[in-house]
């Protein structure tokens, strides 16, 4: 009897929150933009029309000194930064992949137990994503917990680890896209068939086959952008080329899976995005009762042009524009199905990227690019002189190396019987010596990272180390020095990696131009707050609702 009672008094706490009026609007959105520092927006907000990002600022209130605060900026660790309101040292997304203590791959999202769900039904041969290795609960989870069962919640996005890390446990749907045919799919973690709408929806995958990206403004408006054609760009190596117009088709006969790369590393790849959220916001009827409902989306594409041209280039620059025009399609389509008052809107990024070292974004003089194959094959030759009498251990010293976290090969160690903090100590000696390293660290264990000079970098590291996920090393590297094998990249903890905007957009957030110190995290931590929605635990972010 004593048991009834605790569920029946348990029961009257809850089920009120949901009858009751509820303090979020029918319907929030949080839109991500993969690599979108804030200079981007800063360079060219002259050319932005006014119901884009105009309007987010004019109407809402836009964080301008907003920075992540963790070692790794990564679409990874972003995304799960966004959705939990959590640093990396709780949320446990350290990287988009790491290597565990026992030398196995470890991808972000990845769940060897789940099966891929796709318009036909679930694969039972291929294994998908599902959101185990996030460590909290996120704003998706939360928002389940408080609105009940009825509240409709769905993530998409073009990559798999943004769509899982923003839906988390409690979305109805994450979706994300097949690399192969260009269909957006799922994993049976959230079903066992994908709503109709979206089987609908893939039929629309070779749609832009014959489409050709054109710039959608005269010439003269590029005339702030590098030249059309750079050397570094790597649009070529894709089959996409590098200057317009480009053909979506490229060489192919039929829709492939390179056509599928040339759309997603153009606009249209977003309007491809975009017209799922739209096809989920009415088909779904999202925000049209009295349970708040939520929708994330996260325009990757964005990111796989930055990666391929450069953030100087005259494609990001069209991607801005065209990304700016879809953002004033959204809040138009928002207020005219549901009135202004009906919806809240955030949006963020979730990371920068360092400008291609050779464009004119760079200061003459600096920046630089690693050979990160040359390095560790020098490294490697390095160590086993010191270690191993010349000879270098099968599979080598490390089972990653990269820009920015660095793993030991752990178990050749071992058999080779070498002291890890011997080798690690060698190894960061050997990297500091190297042109474009500004510092290097052991990060094994949390009492290295405790004791590292440098205060932003040891705190950004702190912000980000969960054990047996992290790097057993870390490089800094001086400021615009990056790998050579894309026109541009991410993941330091350098001004453009970390400097990205922060919009909130509703009632509660009032409007200004806002230059108090804020973090992306404070965007789950706001819409939460400002929704009366219940977490696990403590937050690590800041709710921004009515405040200073």
């Amino acid at each position: 009897m004593l048991k009834f009672n605790r569920i029946l008094i348990g029961c009257l706490l809850v089920l009120p929150m949901w009858a009751m009026a509820q303090s979020a609007p029918p319907l929030t959105v949080v839109v991500v933009i993969d690599q979108l520092p804030l200079y981007l927006l800063d360079n060219n907000y002259d050319l932005f029309g006014d119901g884009g990002f105009k309007k987010l600022e004019r109407d809402g209130v836009l964080y301008t000194e907003c920075r992540y605060s963790h070692a790794v900026t990564e679409t990874g660790p972003g995304h799960a930064t966004i959705s939990t309101g959590c640093k990396p040292v709780h949320h446990g997304i350290v990287a988009n992949g790491w290597v565990d203590s026992t030398g196995k791959d470890i991808y972000c999202v990845g769940c060897p137990s789940v099966k891929l769900l796709t318009s036909t039904g679930i694969v039972d041969t291929v294994a998908a994503g599902c959101p185990d290795n996030l460590e909290r609960d996120g704003l998706s989870d939360a928002w389940r917990a408080t609105f009940g069962p009825d509240a409709k919640i769905f993530s998409m996005s073009v990559k798999d680890r943004a769509a899982i890390t923003m839906g988390g446990r409690s979305a109805n749907f994450s979706l994300w896209i097949n690399w192969t045919n260009g269909h957006f799919q799922s994993s049976d973690f959230y079903g066992d068939r994908l709503p109709a709408w979206c089987a609908t929806y893939n039929r629309n995958a070779s749609a832009y086959f014959d489409k050709t990206w054109q710039l959608m403004r005269d010439p003269q408006t590029y005339a702030r952008a590098d030249g059309d054609t750079l050397w570094y760009e790597g649009g070529e190596k894709i089959g996409f080329g590098n200057s317009f117009p480009k053909s979506l088709r490229g060489n192919a006969a039929d829709p492939d899976k390179k056509y599928i790369r040339n759309l997603l590393t153009s606009p249209l790849g977003n309007d491809y995005l975009y017209g799922l959220a739209t096809t989920c916001l009415d088909s779904e009827q999202l925000g049209r009762d009295s349970i708040p409902d939520l929708l994330w989306v996260s325009f990757s594409c964005n990111d796989m042009c930055g990666h391929t041209f450069g953030p100087q280039s005259q494609e990001i620059l069209d991607m801005m524009l065209r990304t700016d025009s879809l953002i004033a399609d959204l809040l138009t389509r928002l207020e005219t199905t549901l009135g202004r008052d009906n919806f809240w809107l955030a949006l963020t990024a979730d990371h920068g990227v360092c400008p291609a070292c050779e464009s004119s974004l760079v200061p003459r003089g600096m920046g630089g690019r690693f050979d990160f194959a040359a390095m560790e094959a020098a490294l490697n030759d390095t160590l086993a002189r010191k270690f191993t009498e010349g000879v270098v251990p099968e599979g080598g010293f490390f089972s990653s190396f990269g820009m920015t976290t660095i793993s030991l090969h752990r178990r050749n160690l071992r058999d080779a019987g070498l002291d890890l903090g011997t080798v690690a100590t060698a190894t960061v000696d050997w990297l500091a010596r190297q042109s474009g390293v500004a510092q290097a660290v052991v990060t094994m264990k949390a009492e290295d990272v405790a004791v590292i000079a440098d205060d932003k970098l040891r705190a950004a590291i702190q912000n980000s180390y969960y054990p047996d996920r992290f790097g057993d090393l870390y490089l800094h590297p001086q400021p615009f020095w990056q790998t050579n094998e894309v026109a541009a990249t991410h993941g330091s903890i350098h001004e453009y990696d970390v400097h990205v905007p922060l919009y909130l957009y509703g009632q509660p957030f009032g409007k200004s131009r806002n230059t108090a110190a804020s973090d992306p995290m404070d965007l789950a931590t706001s819409l939460g707050a400002a929704a009366g929605v219940r977490w696990e635990s403590p937050r690590d972010g800041r709710a921004r609702w009515n405040a200073p």
